[in-house]
Formats: structure tokens, sequence, C-alpha cells
């Protein structure tokens, strides 16, 4: 359970969202400002310029020949397994067990889709070449991989993946939830070389641009199409873009421009809090704005620990704590946006201190001067 008044009365917050503190009133007039200033009017059923400009504008960037922008995420994934599946005449996906289609979407894969899926690779890191098989619909990439503290793939790795999927004749689809942070780690290569070989990609544009939701779907023209149709099916052609379409249009170039410096700030803050006992980093240099903490006990040992963190030194270190691989560890994710680029690191390094002392006392059984 997350203590509100806590968390408001707090000077910095690292939950989401990770772009400032306006609220959503402030966010609906800035999006009306922009509308404003850029003539934007009334569109229906996602149809009008406003949102082909969004798509024509990341299909460029994803370097695809079309685009489609989606409601949620969950919706555009769902889509492109459904696509593969019929494409293939394969009925199972292959995905790494730490996916967001296994953990946090109810199996709609399987329930809305009619599909299982077959896990393939190790929890503790990202996929390689070795690790995919042949005779499924497609096997899904995420870049980076965020239960694993944003982990990615060697470049090399990176390319023996997409060679030996073409080797299987097996379709890939990025799950670029967080792809926008990734070309730092691969080199400033362009988005559209890092997606090339994936035959569909997905990308977020809440989770890093900030926008108040959406996502888009991206691939050859013909699987596009066929994308609109099952958008429709499933009551995702909605009845307006507002405010979403216009919310990722006045922000896209503004947090792609920052995304180095977002990286940047991910690497600087990791060394800054290496030296605190109790903690781990994953992965340690981040990869990407991303780093996971990863702590020796359960999640509410942890959100304890957190809480008095707070109203010690005024930092809210995160909304929730990952407990996936046991109750013996957890994890807390930290994000980068605008919000952490102007902190200083002394206040979060002394906030982490805190958490961690808290989480070592708290394994401490009576009797004992030591953790056990």
């Amino acid at each position: 359970m997350i203590d509100e008044s806590l968390r408001a009365g707090c000077e910095i917050s690292l939950g989401f969202p990770h772009h400032g503190s306006e609220t959503p009133a402030d966010h609906l007039r800035a999006v009306a400002d922009y509308m404003d200033r850029e003539g934007l009017k009334a569109e229906m059923y996602l149809g009008g310029p406003m949102v082909a400009a969004l798509e024509a504008k990341i299909a460029d960037l994803l370097g695809k020949p079309a685009a489609m922008w989606c409601p949620t995420g969950t919706l555009a994934q769902g889509i492109a397994a459904r696509i593969h599946a019929a494409r293939t005449g394969q009925a199972s996906i292959q995905l790494h067990p730490t996916s967001h289609l296994e953990l946090h979407e109810e199996r709609g894969y399987h329930f809305a889709h009619g599909l299982d899926a077959r896990l393939i690779g190790n929890w503790s890191s990202p996929l390689n070449a070795a690790d995919l098989q042949s005779a499924a619909a497609c096997a899904f990439i995420e870049l980076p991989q965020r239960h694993n503290g944003g982990a990615l793939p060697a470049w090399a790795e990176l390319e023996a993946i997409k060679a030996r999927g073409k080797a299987l004749d097996l379709p890939l689809h990025l799950d670029g939830a967080r792809l926008w942070s990734t070309r730092p780690f691969y080199d400033d290569r362009a988005y559209a070389e890092i997606c090339d070989g994936f035959a569909s990609v997905y990308v977020s544009l809440y989770k890093d641009i900030g926008a108040l939701g959406g996502a888009v779907l991206a691939g050859e023209s013909a699987f596009i199409a066929e994308a609109r149709l099952w958008l429709a099916r499933f009551g995702g052609r909605l009845v307006s873009p507002v405010p979403m379409v216009p919310d990722a249009l006045r922000f896209i170039d503004r947090r792609l421009e920052l995304m180095l410096a977002f990286v940047d700030r991910a690497r600087t803050l990791a060394v800054a809090l290496s030296g605190i006992e109790g903690i781990a980093i994953t992965p340690d240099p981040p990869h990407v704005n991303m780093l996971h903490l990863r702590l020796p006990c359960d999640a509410p040992t942890a959100e304890r620990a957190r809480d008095e963190a707070a109203r010690q030194t005024g930092v809210w270190l995160g909304n929730r704590f990952w407990a996936l691989e046991g109750a013996s560890v957890c994890s807390l994710e930290i994000t980068v946006g605008e919000t952490l680029l102007g902190q200083l690191d002394a206040r979060l390094v002394d906030a982490v201190a805190v958490l961690a002392s808290h989480v070592g006392k708290a394994a401490i059984r009576p009797g004992q001067t030591t953790p056990a």
C-alpha cells in the first residue's frame, strides 16, 4: 500500500511519472495550448492528419513502411502476435520468462487471441540467439528487458538473434516499450538499424516519452493494414485521438533529444549508489535510463523501509517493489526522466542508504547483532 500523504509530502519523487509533478488538469491544459498553437482540430476514428503525422513520424524513425497508433501496448502486441500466428499457421509464441505479456497482461495472448506461449531463455539475462526455437508464430524480443533492470544484448548478439530468426524462418517481434533509450548502448546506431530484421515493432508513447498514453505498432504495409482491422474489431478505433496523440506529438522530439542525458544520468547515479552496503545494482553499469536496486528482503519489508526513507529524507524512491523471483529478494526500479536530471546525488544516496539500513535491520533476528 502507498501512503499517499507521505508521497505527496516529499520534495523529490522518483515514482511514475518520471518527467515532473504537474497535475492531470495542468497536463490537459498544456495539451490544449499545444493544439491551439499548432492549429490542430478535431478528428474522428483515428483517420485524421494528426494521427497520420504521428504514425508517419514513428514509421520513419523505426525504418518501417507503415505504422498504426494504438491506445495501449497490450492491444498492439496482441494484434501483432495474432497476425503472425495467422500467417505462419502456428499457435505458439516465444516469450522470455520476464515478458510483460506473461507477467502483467493476464495471459491475454491466450484468452483474447487463442495462442499459447513457450518460455525461452533464463530469467536473469537477456535472450540470446541460442534460445530461439523453430515452429512458432513469432518470438518476442524485449529491448531493453525491464525486469532485468533494462538489460540489453550486446550488438553482436542482437545481430545473431536476427540471423537465427531468419535461419529458422521465425518472425521476430520487437517489444520496444522502452526502445527509445537503447541508442547510447548501441553506439548511437539509428532506431531503424536497431529495428532492422524485426517483422514488427511496438513502442510506447508514455513510458519514456511521457505522453498521457498510447503506443505504435510498425511493420510492412500489408501487416499494418491487417492490424487496423483488428484494432477496430477489438474496440481500439477511438472516436477521438485527443488528448493522447497530440500529447505524443508535443513531447516526442524533446524527449528523444534528452535520451542520452537520461542514460548518462542513470550511469552516474549508479556510481554514486554503488558504495551503499546491502544493495546490488542491476545491470552495473546501466544499459539504458533505468536501473534496478536489488534488496535481500520481501516487498512489504522494502515498502516499510521506503516509507521510513521518505520520512527522514523527503525523497520518495518508488511506487512499488518487484518481488518476482521469490520472497527473499525484491527490486526497486529507478527510471531517469526529467525529474532526476536536476537532482543532486547526495539527496538520493541518503534516501537509498536509509532504505538499505532499514532492510538490514529487518533481517536481524532477536538476539542477533548482524543480519541473518
